[in-house]
């Protein structure tokens, strides 16, 4: 489930339904800020504010606050007892607030046999001009969905603005998302139902990131043996394959088994990019949730 809120000011309460785990996102215009969560849960007891996050031109850094009952590990809220609500604070107003939850174990989206391709330009994570990065795959597939969008990016400038310091990486999720907002386009992070969800948003001229992992022998054609986490983008459907933009992959443009990588999409936890126009809001949150999208 994905909910959203536009325009919230400075503070926000969101509530979902009972969940253990949440992922928070933000677009804003500010160049600084921070962000608290203050975490409601079904035992009635509230937190206090939880560090979240804080950015400024110089760096984007997560703060990992905890009390007793909730922690926030890197980009991820995690409760023992469930979540009713996740208030956000935020020392700037910000454009947008989503919170996404995982769905159940068996939801499950309509089949879509076959979606047409879309043109995704093709960008690997291997920049020659940055020959010690090779964990780049998260900025490699954000530029591809923010080109495809009509921003002008390439995976260094993405990379160095995504750069989270206390993560030491490119694959905070949140500070993806943040950056598709402050180049005028909306992002947001998403738990999806498989490749069936998927489908829906590359049928609606979404192309979509989605985080997967894989043991020895689960991914057939992937540029490596296994990976604990990776980002690749989804850009087409067939019946038995997946069409996707694979930064790790020497070609790029890739087909995968559809079985195979609805497995290790669902067995990571099914998240996933959103990035759409800013006027197409209301249809990338329809498609979330399941509901199909109005046609334009």
């Amino acid at each position: 489930m994905l909910r959203v809120v536009e325009a919230p000011g400075q503070h926000v309460l969101i509530r979902v339904p009972p969940a253990t785990r949440a992922v928070v996102t933000w677009n804003a215009d500010a160049p600084a800020g921070g962000i608290a969560l203050i975490a409601h849960r079904t035992d009635g007891s509230v937190s206090n504010p939880l560090l979240y996050a804080r950015w400024s031109p110089d760096e984007r850094r997560s703060l990992d606050g905890a009390d007793a009952k909730t922690r926030i590990a890197i980009d991820v809220l995690r409760s023992d007892v469930p979540l009713s609500g996740i208030g956000v604070s935020a020392t700037v107003a910000l454009d947008v607030v989503a919170v996404a939850i995982p769905p159940p174990p068996d939801a499950r989206a309509p089949v879509r046999r076959r979606v047409a391709p879309l043109d995704v330009p093709r960008l690997s994570q291997y920049v020659r001009r940055h020959p010690g990065e090779r964990g780049w795959c998260s900025a490699a597939a954000l530029a591809m969905l923010l080109r495809f969008h009509g921003r002008d990016a390439d995976v260094a400038s993405v990379a160095r603005e995504v750069f989270d310091s206390a993560y030491d990486g490119t694959g905070n999720w949140s500070f993806n998302a943040a950056y598709a907002g402050a180049l005028g386009l909306r992002g947001m992070v998403a738990y999806l139902r498989g490749i069936d969800h998927v489908a829906a948003f590359v049928e609606a001229g979404f192309p979509v990131a989605i985080s997967i992992s894989w043991r020895p022998g689960q991914l057939p054609g992937a540029p490596l043996d296994a990976s604990e986490g990776h980002l690749i983008v989804v850009r087409g459907i067939e019946p038995a394959h997946v069409l996707v933009n694979d930064p790790a992959h020497r070609a790029v443009a890739v087909r995968y088994p559809r079985a195979a990588l609805d497995v290790v999409f669902r067995e990571h936890g099914g998240v996933a990019y959103l990035v759409a126009p800013r006027p197409r809001t209301a249809e990338l949150v329809a498609l979330a949730n399941g509901v199909e999208a109005v046609p334009r």
